[in-house]
């Protein structure tokens, strides 16, 4: 085995004033997930063959009981955590020695924004060296509180994780040393004299550790966009004397022939929803066979899908619909068309578009026989 990490998560988060939520912050959810679902997420599946957190078995339970099944690409396993950090990194260590990788991240949980591209600068160092660990100099002007000491500006480290080691130099540092008050692993290694490589970090790659850290990080987090493309056409009725509905408009106008209203205008803003979601089409949801959707409003549709938005915690961010036909005048409905559309989706009607454009006489849509429209979408998590 080559690499493997310790994700360090048994710590209480005490000093993160936070009167919300009573559970340690390393668990805490920010819009889809908590810090380490959230790092996970954003891990590059292919750098490690092992990844084992190390955790208090009732808040692995409770926090973490879906992260093996979500996070399949990786693999993952649980370690029960010690009372201190340094007994938590060194059982996290022993509980590799049956794969014995060759080189081993630590890193905490509180840290979620740490990138790939760190991570593999500090993998690629371990080929020089036994131990590696990012560091960041700090821009202000720091002075001591003691009259007597005045630290040098620019030659103090804030050392950070993750902290990259050789397996067998840190198993060594941990059998031979029964401390457990060492604040990192580097220091472990630096009692049995080896010394380590100190490569630029990151400042994205903070510590959370009060409530300030944890609004810095709400607005600094990657939000996960995603778009969908939905498309949907119907034959013109002109022997009916219905009208015309597109997005919930009635226009004077013979309808479209469909199992339900036939509003293809909802039906494409639906399948660019569901795809964006990477869901089925509607036609799955919502069976042109079953007797239940004849001659329905396509505004259930519209509310499944606006539903299906909620239960996955995704916003839309805009909406685009473009309609294809040779009539009606799309632009003398597209206000209504808007309204309808943000009263349904709950967005504001400046997030949505609406445009038409002709098929140049040519084709099915061409002759008048036909209208389609087209929808594209884009949706970020909460």
């Amino acid at each position: 085995m080559k690499n493997a990490l310790i994700l360090l998560a048994g710590g209480t988060g005490r000093r993160l004033d936070n009167t919300k939520n009573t559970v340690p912050k390393q668990f805490i959810k920010i819009g889809n997930y908590n810090f380490i679902e959230y790092f996970l997420k954003n891990l590059d599946e292919k750098i490690f063959n092992r990844i084992h957190i190390v955790v208090n078995k009732s808040m692995q339970k409770k926090h973490l009981s879906n992260l093996k099944k979500d996070f399949s690409k990786h693999q993952i396993k649980f370690v029960n955590a010690g009372k201190e950090r340094q007994l938590s990194s060194k059982k996290g260590i022993y509980s590799l020695q049956k794969y014995y990788p060759k080189k081993v991240l630590i890193h905490d949980s509180a840290r979620p924004l740490a990138s790939n591209r760190l991570i593999k600068r500090l993998l690629k160092s371990l080929d020089k060296h036994h131990s590696c660990a990012p560091f960041i100099i700090n821009n202000d002007f720091i002075k001591y509180k003691s009259r007597k000491n005045i630290f040098i500006h620019g030659k103090i480290m804030n050392i950070q994780t993750p902290q990259a080691f050789r397996f067998t130099s840190i198993l060594k540092a941990h059998r031979f040393l029964k401390s457990n008050c060492e604040k990192d692993d580097t220091s472990l290694l630096e009692k049995i004299g080896i010394k380590t490589k100190f490569i630029k970090g990151e400042k994205f790659n903070f510590k959370i550790t009060y409530l300030d850290d944890l609004d810095l990080y709400k607005k600094l987090k990657q939000n996960e966009f995603r778009s969908g493309i939905g498309y949907d056409i119907h034959r013109i009725n002109y022997n009916s004397k219905k009208r015309l509905i597109l997005c919930g408009v009635k226009i004077s106008h013979p309808p479209l022939i469909g199992h339900s209203d036939a509003d293809v205008g909802y039906h494409a803003i639906c399948d660019s929803i569901l795809g964006a979601l990477s869901l089925k089409d509607i036609g799955c949801y919502f069976n042109n066979n079953n007797k239940k959707w004849k001659n329905v409003d396509s505004k259930i549709f519209m509310q499944f899908c606006n539903k299906q938005l909620k239960i996955k915690k995704y916003n839309i961010v805009n909406l685009d619909i473009n309609f294809i036909c040779e009539k009606p005048n799309i632009n003398k409905y597209a206000k209504q068309m808007k309204v309808n559309i943000s009263t349904l989706l709950e967005i504001d009607i400046n997030q949505i578009s609406i445009k038409a454009t002709t098929n140049e006489k040519i084709g099915f849509i061409g002759k008048g026989e036909g209208i389609a429209a087209e929808s594209i979408i884009q949706i970020e998590n909460e």
